[in-house]
């Protein structure tokens, strides 16, 4: 069995010759096959479609609505569940049937929803389990202690799913939008219900026709203050606030509808009610607000809540026994306080190390890509996490509200920017169909000398002049993009990030995760072909419960090939960490090591083919020589020639060191004085206000980016599980490539261009219906048949527009062959 890499790779840095593009197994996207990985896109993929096939859940495949999502690289991290074991034991207590409700990340279709059901139906103890996709919560109920739940919670990661406390709620306005389209659907129906017989010719002299205008004047009363006060209140906030909002001109139209019908009504004039219209109209302006909405709180709802805050730190108390010490929320940590922290868990303010030694990851706190040895007193930064095995102690410098980590956590609250062209639009569309109508008034008066049929006229115009095309198409084209960004991996999370993304023309990014992948590749994956299968096992076993950077490329390596660790019974013991230095384990009485070179004694000296950054070695013999190296996410360079291309600014600022920016830089094609290294959070923070004229772009994924994050104009990460940046970004992104920002802004364009149209043929509509009215030509039977013609015509063309763009993407779009190499340099 050969075992492969991330990416694979030969030893000057180029994919293997032979190669094609094929559809990924498992997601079905395409991408760049090699012949180490000729079937998978990445090492999730092949781990995952493994998986399925093993648990006999191929119907998975089946059920799959198109192309799925690549499976990230949290499968093959370990990950704390202690929190879950606390919430099970709670559950638990005197109960005989215990039930809860977690949050869910992952959950992309139906495929989905199947699969896990049938894992939890399969699971021991498991009695029921129901998904709410949409807001992305699962509730699990099980026989009090018999059921492991943490167990099913780790299976669930294996697949590519991951559980939290549940802290999504459902968005009180969703709630809301949905009540009330119930409400004012019942009433439309109604009231057109009431009104067909006047369209039919019913004497208005027959004795129920007043009760039947009374009737439709009491359904349109119930629409307008139930439905339509949605769009009057946001349009008088919006007003107080100095913005003129789309909402303005829908309530206008309303409200005039309703007021002419009422005189009408209180007249007995059959002949300007448009009770059916206001009804009819307020539904469908509501369904597309829904719509609009719904699109975007799905991508918010795809990943976990912010869980960051939530972490516990145990607090040490000198004489304390070890089980009695109490856990801590992390919000709640003051200096000199003495603690633990668990393996996996960030270090939640300035501390000093109390343990003899420990190694920690500063990636995400200071964009630093290699970890740091630190020993007993040296000074560990807030934001730093835990790499070693077993829990180390430290003694807080500072309290957690004057810590750095907490002002990077801190969740910014923006206000919705404004569009000044759109404002400008809406503005002079109000005027125009206002003088308009006071002009038709003005004419028929004159000309007639009759005040009720100019104020007909008046009415009229006001009615159809209502922005129903747009209003229902514009949710359309929003929602047809945000599905068809999600089908790419990209999902954009802020409606208004649309508004802002045509001034973008300056693109920054972090390096190290964001330029960079997550985790090391294996620059030379050939020498896992020298390791038998016994010796993979080992390795596996060693490597599979710690998180430094060298472990969880191998661990995904093998996991991916299927090698699975040592049976519990193999007669070997756990595996011991040196700080700094490496891994050590004894089974059967063989002693095996994996670390740095200087650390092993081989029995022979290694030959060139064992030289590398970490030796696997047996009894001292070394088995493989493993090099790793920083893997460049394999379009990088690709994607930053097409904007510089175009005429775009791209910059790097990182925390990394200057020297290996600057090689990146070079890499890339970039300008050197464009990328800066050795830069704080605030550092970053300061250069893009300094540089920001609303028009820069933040690509991040650490803490360290999440100053410049509130800072810039548009953001937007490719980190999913890590409870930050994605919470404040735009749009989040999946994936190996950075070809999802491209669809980002190829998609805006689309969408600006179908609008365009759309409101072409709105005026076009528009001019059409207010010529009826000023010739005396409309009455409530015609608008109300123009009025849904023209919603249909919008969307059967937003309908054709999108169909024929994304087949003429589809058609123009570089295939992830040649042009889209993967590239790495080596990990100093």
């Amino acid at each position: 069995m050969s075992v492969t890499a991330v990416e694979s790779k030969s030893a000057a840095g180029h994919p293997d010759t032979e190669s094609g593009v094929r559809e990924c197994l498992h997601c079905h996207l395409p991408f760049h096959s090699t012949p180490r990985r000729r079937d998978f896109c990445c090492s999730g993929c092949q781990f995952v479609h493994g998986l399925i096939n093993d648990h006999g859940l191929e119907k998975y495949y089946d059920l799959q609505d198109g192309k799925g999502q690549p499976v990230p690289s949290l499968v093959f991290q370990p990950r704390d569940y202690g929190w879950l074991e606390e919430l099970v034991t709670e559950a638990e207590t005197g109960k005989e049937t215990a039930a809860l409700v977690l949050d869910l990340q992952g959950i992309s279709c139906i495929g989905c929803v199947w699969l896990i059901e049938q894992l939890f139906e399969q699971w021991p103890g498991a009695l029921g389990v129901s998904i709410n996709s949409s807001l992305g919560q699962i509730r699990l109920r099980w026989t009090a202690g018999e059921c492991d739940v943490t167990g099913f919670a780790k299976k669930l990661q294996e697949f590519g799913y991951l559980l939290a406390p549940a802290v999504k709620r459902e968005n009180r306005e969703s709630r809301l939008l949905v009540r009330r389209m119930g409400i004012t659907a019942a009433l439309a129906m109604n009231c057109m219900l009431f009104t067909v017989p006047f369209y039919f010719g019913m004497d208005p002299g027959y004795e129920y026709a007043p009760l039947f205008s009374l009737v439709t004047f009491l359904l349109a009363t119930a629409s307008l203050v139930y439905g339509g006060s949605y769009f009057i209140k946001r349009s008088v906030q919006s007003l107080r606030r100095g913005i003129i909002h789309i909402d303005l001109p829908i309530s206008i139209g309303v409200v005039a509808a309703y007021a002419g019908s009422t005189f009408a009504w209180w007249r007995h004039d059959h002949s300007f009610i448009y009770f059916d219209f206001v009804t009819v109209f307020i539904f469908l302006m509501l369904v597309g607000r829904w719509t609009q909405q719904l699109a975007i709180e799905r991508n918010r709802n795809y990943l976990l809540g912010l869980q960051n805050q939530r972490q516990e730190v145990r607090l040490v108390i000198p004489g304390e026994e070890e089980g009695k010490r109490r856990k801590l929320p992390v919000t709640e940590v003051r200096g000199g306080m003495r603690y633990l922290v668990e393996p996996g868990q960030f270090i939640p303010v300035a501390s000093e190390l109390l343990s003899a030694e420990a190694v920690f990851g500063l990636e995400w706190i200071n964009g630093e890509s290699e970890p740091r040895n630190c020993r007993r007193s040296h000074r560990v930064p807030a934001g730093a996490v835990h790499l070693g095995a077993g829990a180390i102690e430290l003694r807080a410098d500072e309290d957690w509200a004057d810590s750095l980590l907490a002002s990077l956590l801190a969740m910014d609250v923006r206000e919705t920017p404004r569009h000044p062209l759109l404002e400008r639009i809406i503005k002079t569309y109000l005027l125009v169909v206002l003088a308009v109508a006071a002009a038709g008034f003005g004419a028929w008066f004159w000309a007639t000398g009759n005040s009720l049929t100019a104020l007909q006229v008046m009415i009229s115009v006001l009615v159809v002049s209502c922005p129903c095309a747009i209003g229902v198409a514009w949710p359309l084209v929003d929602e047809l993009a945000v599905s068809r960004l999600r089908k790419k991996g990209v999902f954009v999370r802020d409606q208004s990030l649309w508004g802002r993304l045509g001034r973008v023309r300056k693109i920054i990014f972090d390096k190290t995760g964001t330029l960079t992948l997550e985790n090391l590749a294996l620059a030379n994956p050939a020498v896992m072909d020298r390791l038998n299968g016994h010796q993979r096992r080992v390795l596996l076993t060693m490597v599979q419960s710690t998180l430094h950077p060298v472990s969880r490329c191998l661990r995904e390596i093998l996991l991916a090939n299927g090698v699975r660790p040592l049976d519990d019974d193999s007669q070997s013991a756990a595996a011991r960490e040196t700080v700094g230095t490496g891994l050590e384990m004894e089974t059967g009485g063989d002693v095996w090591r994996l670390g740095r070179p200087d650390w092993q004694t081989p029995l022979t000296a290694p030959d060139a083919g064992h030289q590398g950054d970490c030796l696997f070695t047996l009894n001292g013999k070394t088995l493989a020589a493993f090099r790793f190296a920083e893997d460049i996410r394999a379009d990088a360079r690709s994607e930053i020639s097409r904007w510089l291309g175009k005429g775009w600014s791209i910059f790097i600022l990182s925390g990394d060191r200057k020297a290996k920016v600057a090689k990146m830089a070079d890499h890339l094609g970039l300008a050197r004085d464009h990328c800066h290294g050795e830069l704080s959070p605030v550092d970053k923070a300061d250069w893009i206000k300094a540089n920001d004229r609303d028009d820069t772009l933040m690509i991040g994924d650490g803490a360290n980016d999440s100053l410049a994050f509130d800072a810039t104009w548009c953001r937007g990460t490719p980190a999913v599980d890590r409870g930050l940046l994605e919470q404040k970004s735009d749009f989040y992104f999946l994936g190996r490539g950075l070809n999802g920002i491209r669809h980002l802004f190829e998609t805006a364009e689309d969408r600006g261009k179908t609008l365009t149209r759309v409101f072409l043929f709105t005026i076009a509509y528009n001019v059409f219906a207010v010529t009826l009215c000023l010739a005396g030509l409309m009455n409530p039977l015609v608008a109300a048949v123009i009025m849904p013609l023209s919603s249909i015509i919008s969307i059967s063309s937003v309908m054709m527009q999108s169909r024929w763009r994304e087949s003429r993407r589809r058609r123009a779009e570089p295939l992830p062959g040649t042009p889209l190499e993967p590239e790495w340099y080596p990990q100093t």
